[in-house]
């Protein structure tokens, strides 16, 4: 049997984000759960010493992509590989369309997406910086399978 805490199945997101120049950087979150209606706010962790984590420092702001069952394979360049040595996108881009919101680029076949304006950053002592957003914009795009850790494990994508 699974740890307790690895048991539920969670929907998995793609937080794509822009560096000082406006070049996007794609990642994977899991740890992602609204916290308020009104105003409508997020919580994403987001892994420390990431490009992401860089780009949300400078920014503030972000694109939080649903992503659906078909991009699966994308978790292997935007969750295994680092942004600081690899062009995600431009990597993604040879075998995926892109669509374009605020200047962020997401997956045409997403299900979809909440812009973000990062509040506040709160430090752990764990591996993850809790980041506090406030929803800008948000938009459903396809009514698709949502990816979800359990499609990921049982697609021997992770472990």
């Amino acid at each position: 049997m699974r740890k307790i805490w690895n048991r539920p199945s969670l929907p998995v997101w793609s937080l794509v984000t822009k560096d000082t120049d406006g070049k996007n950087n794609l990642n994977i979150c899991t740890y992602v759960t609204n916290v308020s209606m009104e105003p409508k706010l997020m919580l994403v962790a987001i892994y420390k010493g990431t490009k992401s984590l860089a780009n949300v420092t400078n920014n503030k702001t972000g694109l939080l992509v649903l992503l659906s069952q078909e991009l699966a394979p994308v978790v292997r360049v935007c969750g295994q590989m680092s942004g600081h040595t690899i062009d995600k996108l431009a990597r993604l881009q040879k075998r995926y369309t892109f669509a374009e919101h605020s200047g962020f680029r997401y997956f045409e076949i997403a299900a979809g997406f909440m812009e973000l304006e990062f509040t506040e950053l709160i430090e752990s002592e764990g591996d993850h910086v809790l980041a506090l957003a406030r929803v800008v914009h948000a938009k459903n795009l396809h009514d698709t399978n949502i990816l979800t850790t359990d499609y990921l494990k049982d697609n021997h994508i992770i472990r």
